[in-house]
């Protein structure tokens, strides 16, 4: 398995002898090109060398068939949050929207599906706000201590040199360096650190503004572990092609005859023969197909695909149309557990991005301190929902006591902004009370008019 998290003894500075080994190393050197690999299965260019005459013609892209539906089912309907009564988090909610968070919640998770983690950079943009965007796994280091907590110390994030002609400039990098406190941009060039300490800047964030979203406990994506699988796939239906491009051009065999140039010319414009010799045949000379064998590897390969990336085949017989949303849910069973696991390590991640944009509003008083033992992270699986069942039983449980209206209206497919509908809901109830009497806000004027 390939090391996808880096640990250093608690202290370690950012030097650059510390900076190039990382950046350089035949660590970082093997993570890249497996990156590569796992990109490349995702886009479709992923390609089985075998000996000619056998290629890889048919490529069914079962990577990118993994990926978006985990992503799909995961974030198909964005990450509400609530928070408890006694403490507001509009300020943070409110510039979620502005950048429109929910979609880069959804890059977050299809890079965590692919590459087996993901990294989010929070930064200050030209309005003083805090902002987010998404780092290219292979773009960006984040070291942790090696302690056990294993807190963050520092981050990299860069990008090769580049010289006037666009090219590549050899062991030279662009780096931005984070730490707790600084934000610094160097230039990488043979082993030295090369930049102007004066533009250092101070960040406000209270640690290390890179986030990481491990797909899971190992950073393994979803496709990576039936890899093998694919490319036995894609190499058996690319040799039944190729098997048919060889029927098509089977080789015409003469028994008991013998064709001349004209002849064969003649054979070959009126695709008739006339005149053959007693006791002569002709026949094609081809291969004997087993199209049924074949075919039974096909569909168990398939199904080892989806079984060992726990993702469900949606076009199987299984899925119909009049099975009960309960039905649908057992079937579900392992691909629900999966993402349970991916939705426990993105919802503590998310508790990080909270905790920072919390910071960043504390120094500037926008808002007080918020733990983020107080806010729930609610995510809605994209499965079609039975509103009227959700419904009554939210009718069951309001007034109990034992659910709060927002968790409750949560719960509704159609709805966005949890707190926002019960505000909503509560004004509209409190007019409706006003207007109660008679159809009018002034029943004292009826009384008058008698």
């Amino acid at each position: 398995m390939i090391k996808k998290v880096y640990y250093l003894p608690k202290g370690t500075e950012p030097t650059a002898q510390v900076i190039n080994n990382l950046l350089n190393g035949s660590i970082r050197k093997k993570q890249i090109e497996h990156y590569d690999k796992l990109y490349s299965y995702m886009m479709n260019e992923a390609v089985v060398s075998r000996e000619a005459p056998h290629k890889i013609l048919a490529v069914t892209n079962f990577a990118r068939y993994i990926s978006k539906t985990n992503v799909g089912y995961l974030l198909g309907n964005p990450v509400q949050y609530l928070a408890s009564e006694q403490y507001n988090i509009d300020a943070i909610t409110d510039l979620y929207r502005k950048q429109t968070i929910s979609k880069l919640d959804v890059e977050l998770a299809k890079d965590a599906s692919v590459f087996g983690h993901a990294f989010e950079r929070i930064y200050t943009d030209e309005n003083s706000e805090s902002w987010s965007t998404r780092v290219d796994p292979r773009n960006v280091i984040l070291v942790y201590d090696d302690t056990v907590k294993h807190e963050k110390m520092f981050a990299i994030v860069y990008v090769p040199s580049y010289d006037e002609k666009g090219d590549v400039i050899d062991n030279q990098f662009e780096a931005t360096i984070l730490t707790p406190t600084m934000v610094m941009e160097r230039t990488l060039k043979n082993g030295e650190l090369i930049g102007n300490e004066e533009d250092d800047s101070v960040h406000s964030f209270g640690e290390v503004p890179i986030i990481e979203y491990p797909n899971d406990s190992d950073r393994v994506g979803d496709f990576e572990p039936v890899i093998s699988l694919i490319d036995a796939y894609n190499i058996l239906q690319s040799d039944r092609v190729i098997d048919r491009e060889r029927l098509v051009d089977a080789i015409l065999a003469f028994y008991g005859s013998d064709f001349d140039e004209k002849q064969r010319k003649e054979l070959k414009d009126s695709r008739i023969i006339a005149n053959m010799p007693e006791g002569s045949k002709i026949e094609y000379v081809i291969k004997n197909i087993d199209e049924a064998d074949a075919d039974v590897l096909r569909q168990t390969i398939a199904t080892d695909i989806h079984k060992i990336s726990m993702t469900p085949d949606m076009s199987d017989e299984n899925f119909a149309g009049n099975s009960s949303g309960v039905a649908i849910l057992y079937k579900l069973l392992a691909f629900e557990q999966h993402i349970k696991d991916k939705e426990r390590y993105f919802e503590d991640s998310l508790m990080d991005r909270f905790r920072i944009y919390n910071q960043f509003l504390v120094t500037k008083s926008s808002m007080s301190i918020v733990p983020t033992e107080e806010i729930d992270a609610v995510f809605k699986r994209a499965l079609p929902q039975n509103d009227l069942e959700t419904s009554q039983m939210i009718n069951n449980l309001v007034g109990s006591g034992i659910v709060d209206k927002e968790t409750l209206a949560a719960q509704l497919s159609f709805v966005q902004d949890a707190k926002e509908t019960v505000e909503l809901a509560e004004a509209e109830a409190s007019e409706d009370m006003d207007l109660g009497n008679y159809g009018t806000d002034k029943p004292n004027d009826n009384e008058d008019e008698e």
